[in-house]
């Protein structure tokens, strides 16, 4: 841990820092860009599958599957014992020595396999127990059986992605991720349904999606980088790799107890269909959280080289920055949701829009997560693993208990409320600890704006309710709250960093593009 006497003051200029930071900045801007647009195409592909989904299995079928992909997430991240956190870890800090480099995958991938061919064993015999727990749905033991069997080939790809984000080639992460993958799957699933199957035969040809995907991704591996994990022995230490990543795995069982567990409560007391409807709600809410993944999957190997480097007064400029632009660019989106709930859903059918309330506790947890920037992913990188551990954990358990004592009460929002309510906490307690650990606060003096210019946002949208009703009042609204934002920030002046980013980055590729 690093003592209080050892921090650089935040307050002392450094003449160099403010070109380092600028670098910093270039590089996750970079790579939030490309991650932000193949997000985008992700999240596009990824709407019409669920609409293909929803549309031809109906609410209790797609909660079905809802149900029982949850439950794979949660199997998942145990499968991967937190080698993909250990290769975000050691793989940047090792860039120079490729012995070292391919020692730390071959371990990743080698600890990964074992144990997901075990889990996914387990699942496969106790299907019906499963079942029998929950949704008392027959063909809920044939998906989960399928998703089993799969289950390795998921874990393995998975795991690509993150070697890809380890090693900064984050276009090879969007082709594989966020494009072939959805594509994959609605290919493999509108055949199905052409074919005449219905669930389970969709499940199983994104599980055959899911086999092809995976040898794609290595593919590229294998001939895009000079990785080959072939097992040779490094000067690596197994304790020093399973002494990051394991304590990181119940980090992650411990994130999931707060973010998904609350489907496994709807299904467990509700119903399929009250999965399906809880669960696209949580879909709409998830579009506001694209900016902070972009920011996240360069920021770790950033915010790793520069705590590495002993860089702490550029750490936390970048720190600072990166969470004032996060928080501002979705501010819009998030007023817009709480605002026009019922419209967003009704875009999936009249009878989604019982969700709204769900979405609106969603669209307001997702703001409070944006707000604190990369704070968990700061504590990562600056060797807080087991912090982190003991945030999931206590949050999980917390959320457990609140989810089980509120959808008895309020049904499933009563889930919402708990699962909100966790994701503002945690999030509060991270921007807490990072401060009382490392020093460093997200907020400097010019996160005023985009408050007040959000605040100031909300009656331009409200005055369309009063006019407008539907699909119009969605897209409309929505427009006029963006032009407002955008006017009110421009009034209350453009800080310097986002003005020399705007000279060094945004302006040269736009001469590029008329060029």
């Amino acid at each position: 841990m690093t003592q209080v006497s050892e921090r650089e003051p935040a307050e002392e200029h450094d003449p160099g820092a403010e070109s380092a930071s600028g670098d910093s900045l270039r590089d996750i801007s970079g790579g939030a860009a490309l991650h932000f647009g193949g997000k985008a195409a992700s999240n596009g592909l990824g709407f019409v599958f669920n609409l293909l989904m929803t549309r031809t299995l109906g609410a209790t079928l797609y909660g079905v599957f809802t149900y029982a992909n949850t439950l794979i997430e949660f199997l998942m991240v145990l499968a991967r014992l937190g080698t993909g956190k250990s290769i975000l870890r050691f793989l940047p800090a090792n860039a120079d020595d490729p012995a070292r480099s391919n020692w730390i995958i071959y371990v990743a991938y080698l600890t990964a396999l074992g144990s997901s061919i075990v889990i996914g064993t387990v699942l496969y015999v106790f299907a019906p127990e499963i079942n029998d727990l929950t949704l008392s749905d027959p063909l809920l033991v044939l998906v989960l059986q399928v998703l089993a069997i799969v289950l390795p080939f998921n874990t393995l790809l998975n795991l690509t992605n993150q070697i890809f984000r380890g090693l900064k080639r984050l276009e090879l992460q969007v082709v594989v991720a966020d494009v072939t993958q959805h594509l994959v799957r609605i290919f493999a699933v509108a055949v199905a349904f052409l074919l005449g199957f219905s669930l389970v035969g969709a499940v199983a040809a994104i599980a055959i999606g899911s086999i092809l995907t995976l040898a794609i991704a290595v593919s590229l591996l294998y001939t895009k980088t000079n990785i080959r994990p072939l097992g040779k022995r490094s000067n690596g230490s197994l304790k020093h790799f399973y002494n990051y990543s394991l304590p990181l795995t119940l980090k992650d069982i411990g994130q999931k107890l707060y973010t998904r567990v609350d489907i496994l409560m709807v299904g467990l007391f509700l119903t399929g269909s009250a999965v399906g409807i809880y669960r696209i709600s949580i879909l709409l809410s998830s579009f506001l959280v694209l900016p902070l993944q972009g920011i996240n999957q360069l920021f770790p190997p950033v915010a790793s080289d520069l705590n590495e480097n002993g860089q702490r007064a550029e750490l936390e400029s970048v720190y600072q920055v990166i969470t004032r632009w996060t928080f501002t660019i979705v501010i819009p989106p998030a007023i817009a949701l709480v605002m026009y709930s019922h419209e967003a859903l009704r875009i999936f059918g009249d009878g989604f829009s019982g969700g709204a309330t769900v979405l609106a506790l969603f669209a307001l947890a997702q703001l409070t997560n944006c707000a604190v920037g990369p704070s968990g992913f700061l504590l990562m990188m600056t060797d807080h693993q087991y912090v982190n551990m003991i945030n999931q954990w206590v949050l999980g358990v917390s959320n457990l208990i609140l989810n089980y004592v509120l959808i008895l009460q309020f049904g499933f929002i009563g889930v919402a409320v708990a699962t909100a309510g966790s994701l503002a906490v945690i999030n509060v307690v991270r921007v807490i600890e990072v401060w009382y650990l490392e020093g460093m606060t997200p907020y400097s003096r010019s996160y005023w704006k985009p408050i007040v210019a959000g605040i100031l946002t909300v009656p331009v949208m409200a005055a369309w309710t009063f006019v407008l009703s539907g699909y119009p009042l969605l897209f409309v609204g929505a427009a006029s709250g963006l032009v407002a934002f955008g006017l009110l920030l421009f009034a209350f002046g453009i800080e310097a960093e986002d003005k020399e980013f705007y000279a060094d980055t945004i302006e040269p590729a736009l001469a590029g593009l008329r060029g």
